[in-house]
C-alpha cells in the first residue's frame, strides 16, 4: 500500500464502518484512478468530494429509524452520562475517605451501592435482559440499604435510582444501541481513580470532585454542536444529561436550601432541546422500517 493509498483509506474513514465494509475498496479505487500519478495526496476536489459522501452516508443512516428510536438512543446515552457520573463521584469520595481513615458516609454501603449501578450500566449496553433485571435488583437492594442508612441524601439518591430504572427500562425496549456510544463514560470511569486520589491528598477541595468529571463533557458538547446538522443524538443526549443534573440540583435545594443554582441549567436545556429534537425528526425516518 503507498501513500497515496494510505491516506485515501484515512479520508474514507468518514463513512460509516458498514459502507466501508461493502464499498470501500471500490471508492478507493476509483479515487486512485482519477488522481495523477506522482501524487501523494487525493485531488482536494476529489477529498472534498469524499468527505462530503461521506457525511451524507452517515446522516443517512438515522434515516433508518424512527423518530423515537433515535431519542431513546439519546436519552440512554445521557442517563448513562449522568450515572457514570454519579458513580464517579461516589467513588472518589469512597477514596477519599479511605485515604483519611474515617466512615463518616459508611464507605461498604456507599461502595455497593457505586459498584452495583455501574456494573448495571454495563450490563444495560452489553448483557442479556435477564443479566440486566438481576443487576438492576441488586443495585436496588443496596439503594434502598444505602438510603435506609443515611436518609439524609434521600432526595438525590432516590433521584439517580430513578435514572437507573429509567436506563434499564429503555435498554430493555427495542434493539440495544451501539456501545460505541460507551467512550465518553469510559473516559470518565477511567478519570474516577485518579481525582479521588488528588482529593484525598489535598491537591484538590471536595467540591471538584463533580466539577472535574463535568469538564469532561465540553469537548464532547463541542462535537455534538459541530455534528449536529448530521447526527443530532449527541446533542439530545447532553442536554437529558443537563435535565438530570437540573433535578438533581434543584432536589438538592429542596432538601438542604443549597445547592448549584438550577434556573439557568433548566435554560441551556430548553434552547438545547428543542433544536435538537426538530433536526432529529428531521434526520429520522417518517415511519419504522428495518434498522
Amino acid at each position: 500500500m503507498n501513500s497515496l493509498e494510505r491516506r485515501a483509506r484515512w479520508l474514507l474513514r468518514v463513512y460509516p464502518a458498514v459502507y466501508r465494509r461493502e464499498r470501500g475498496d471500490e471508492i478507493v479505487g476509483t479515487l486512485l484512478e482519477a488522481t495523477p500519478e506522482g501524487r501523494a495526496w487525493p485531488r482536494l476536489r476529489d477529498a472534498r468530494a469524499l468527505v462530503i459522501g461521506g457525511l451524507q452516508a452517515r446522516a443517512g443512516q438515522n434515516r433508518q429509524r424512527t423518530t423515537a428510536a433515535n431519542a431513546r438512543v439519546a436519552v440512554m446515552v445521557g442517563l448513562t452520562l449522568f450515572n457514570s457520573l454519579w458513580v464517579a463521584a461516589f467513588s472518589s469520595r469512597i477514596i477519599t475517605q479511605l485515604m483519611h481513615g474515617y466512615a463518616a458516609y459508611g464507605p461498604g454501603s456507599l461502595a455497593a451501592y457505586a459498584v452495583l449501578s455501574a456494573a448495571t450500566v454495563v450490563l444495560v449496553w452489553t448483557a442479556p435482559r435477564v443479566s440486566v433485571v438481576t443487576g438492576a435488583l441488586a443495585a436496588a437492594a443496596a439503594a434502598v440499604y444505602y438510603l435506609g442508612l443515611h436518609v439524609v441524601v434521600i432526595v438525590p439518591a432516590f433521584l439517580q435510582v430513578l435514572y437507573l430504572a429509567a436506563l434499564v427500562a429503555l435498554g430493555l425496549r427495542g434493539a440495544r444501541p451501539s456501545r460505541r456510544w460507551l467512550w465518553l463514560p469510559s473516559v470518565i470511569a477511567a478519570a474516577t481513580p485518579f481525582i479521588g486520589i488528588a482529593v484525598g491528598s489535598g491537591w484538590l477541595g471536595v467540591s471538584f470532585v463533580w466539577l472535574i468529571p463535568g469538564a469532561l463533557l465540553l469537548p464532547a458538547a463541542l462535537v455534538g454542536i459541530l455534528w449536529i446538522g448530521i447526527d443530532a443524538r449527541l446533542v439530545l443526549a447532553l442536554a437529558t444529561y443537563l435535565a438530570a443534573a437540573t433535578a438533581q440540583s434543584v432536589s438538592a435545594f429542596i432538601q438542604y436550601g443549597t445547592g448549584v443554582g438550577w434556573l439557568p441549567y433548566s435554560l441551556v436545556v430548553a434552547a438545547i432541546a428543542g433544536p435538537a429534537f426538530w433536526l432529529l425528526r428531521r434526520q429520522s425516518a417518517p415511519r419504522a422500517r428495518a434498522s
